[in-house]
C-alpha cells in the first residue's frame, strides 16, 4: 500500500517536473511566445477589424437606362432608397459604365433593356433587369443583389395589386404578413456569423503551430548535441504528454478568456452565453487541442518545417467546421474527418451558446464529443511520443537518450 502511494506521488511529481520544464522552454523561445500569446492577442482583433462593418452599406451603383421610362425611373428611385446601395449616377452606355467600374468610381452596374417598360405593361410577359458586379469583394455583390431583388419584389407586388384591383375583395390588407425576426445574429452581419468560428479556430491553430515549433527546436538541439536533448527529462511517454498538456493549459488561460469573452464584447458580437459555461466548454477543447497538436508533431522535421507542414491546415479546418458549407451537405468521409477536429465541435458549441443563448446542458452531446476526442488523442499523442523517443534512440542518436531524472 505504501509503495503504491509512493509510486503515485512520484508519478505526479514527474508530471509536474515536465510541466515546469516545458513552461521554461516556452517562455525562453520568442517564436513559441509569438504563436502562443501574440497570435491569440492580435489575430482576433485583426479579423474583427476587417469585418467590423458587418455588412457594407451604400455600395456605389451606376445605372444604364436604355428604356428611359417612368417605370425605370421609379425602379432607380426605390433602389437608391435602400440601405444596401447608393445610385451615384447614369452612364450613357455599357462601355462607359465598365470604365467607371474599372476606375473604382462604382462597383456595380444596373442595366435596363430597351423593352423593360413594354414587358412590364404586357400581361404574362416577364421584364428583365441586368446586374453586373465587381466580384473582388463578395459582400458588395451580395448587397447589390439583395437591393435589386427587394425592389423587384416591391414593384411586382404593386403591379399585381393594380392588376387585380378590379376584383371585389371582402378582406382588407394582405392575407399573410411576412416579417423577418433574426434571433441570434441580430445584426445579420458577416462578422457576427463568421468571427465566432474564427475565434475558436485561432486558439487551436496557434497551439498546433507553437507545439510544432517546440518539437522542431528539440530536434535541432539533438542535432547539435550528438542526438541528446539536454532540455528533455527522461520520463515515460504518458508522463511527458500529460506534463506538456498541463503546461499548455496554463499558458492558454489568459488567451482563452481574452479571445472567447473579451473580443466579442469589444466588437459587439453576440454575447448571449454564460461566461462560466463557455469557459467550461473550452476546457475539454483546449485539452483536445493540446493532445491533437502533440499527435501532429510527428510530421515536423525542424522548426521551419512547422510552417510548411501545418499552416495550410487552417483553411481545411475552416471548411470542415461547416462555416462556409453546411456539414450535412458534406460527404460521409469529410463529415468523419471533421468529427476528428476539435475546432469543429467547439465552434458549433460556441456559436450556439453565444448567438442563441444555449446552455452547457443543451450542448451536452458536443461537450461529450470533446471529452471523447481528449481520450482518443491522449492515446495517439502517447504513441506519437513513444515513437519519436524510440526513433531518436535507435536512429538519430548513437546512444540511449539521456536527461535528468526526477
Amino acid at each position: 500500500m505504501n509503495i503504491k502511494k509512493f509510486n503515485i506521488f512520484n508519478w505526479l511529481l514527474q508530471v509536474f517536473g515536465v510541466s515546469i520544464r516545458e513552461l521554461k522552454l516556452i517562455f525562453a523561445d520568442v517564436g513559441v511566445i509569438i504563436f502562443f500569446l501574440v497570435v491569440c492577442l492580435v489575430y482576433p482583433v485583426l479579423y474583427s477589424l476587417i469585418y467590423n462593418t458587418e455588412l457594407p452599406r451604400d455600395v456605389k451603383v451606376v445605372v444604364v437606362d436604355d428604356d428611359r421610362s417612368a417605370d425605370t425611373r421609379e425602379f432607380v428611385r426605390m433602389l437608391d432608397a435602400t440601405q444596401e446601395v447608393a445610385v451615384v449616377g447614369y452612364a450613357a452606355s455599357m462601355q462607359e459604365a465598365r470604365r467607371l467600374v474599372n476606375d473604382h468610381e462604382c462597383y456595380s452596374i444596373v442595366h435596363f433593356p430597351a423593352d423593360f417598360s413594354a414587358s412590364v405593361e404586357r400581361l404574362g410577359e416577364q421584364a428583365h433587369v441586368n446586374v453586373y458586379c465587381d466580384m473582388s469583394v463578395m459582400m458588395r455583390y451580395r448587397q447589390t443583389l439583395i437591393a435589386v431583388n427587394a425592389v423587384q419584389q416591391e414593384m411586382n407586388a404593386h403591379i399585381q395589386a393594380a392588376t387585380v384591383s378590379a376584383i371585389p375583395m371582402n378582406v382588407g390588407g394582405t392575407t399573410l404578413d411576412n416579417k423577418q425576426v433574426p434571433l441570434g445574429n441580430t445584426a445579420m452581419g458577416l462578422a457576427s456569423a463568421v468571427l465566432p468560428c474564427i475565434l475558436v479556430l485561432v486558439l487551436q491553430q496557434s497551439m498546433i503551430l507553437g507545439v510544432g515549433m517546440l518539437h522542431g527546436g528539440s530536434r535541432d538541439r539533438r542535432r547539435r548535441n550528438g542526438g541528446i536533448d539536454p532540455e528533455q527529462l527522461n520520463c515515460s511517454a504518458l508522463v511527458t504528454v500529460l506534463g506538456r498538456t498541463v503546461a499548455y493549459l496554463l499558458v492558454y488561460v489568459v488567451p482563452t478568456f481574452y479571445t472567447l469573452l473579451l473580443v466579442p464584447k469589444f466588437f459587439s458580437f453576440p454575447q448571449n452565453g454564460n461566461p462560466f459555461e463557455i469557459i467550461m466548454m473550452s476546457l475539454p477543447y483546449l485539452i483536445a487541442c493540446a493532445l491533437f497538436a502533440q499527435t501532429l508533431k510527428v510530421l515536423i522535421k525542424g522548426r521551419e518545417a512547422t510552417f510548411i507542414t501545418l499552416v495550410f491546415t487552417s483553411v481545411g479546418f475552416v471548411f470542415l467546421s461547416g462555416i462556409s458549407w453546411p456539414r450535412y451537405q458534406m460527404s460521409e468521409l469529410w463529415q468523419a474527418v471533421g468529427n476528428m477536429i476539435p475546432s469543429t465541435w467547439a465552434a458549433s458549441s460556441y456559436i450556439q451558446m453565444q448567438s442563441n443563448g444555449a446552455s452547457l446542458f443543451d450542448q451536452g452531446p458536443t461537450h461529450v464529443m470533446l471529452w471523447l476526442l481528449c481520450g482518443i488523442y491522449l492515446v495517439t499523442a502517447t504513441f506519437a511520443e513513444y515513437y519519436i523517443a524510440r526513433r531518436q534512440n535507435t536512429g538519430e542518436s548513437p546512444s540511449p537518450l539521456k536527461g535528468e531524472r526526477l
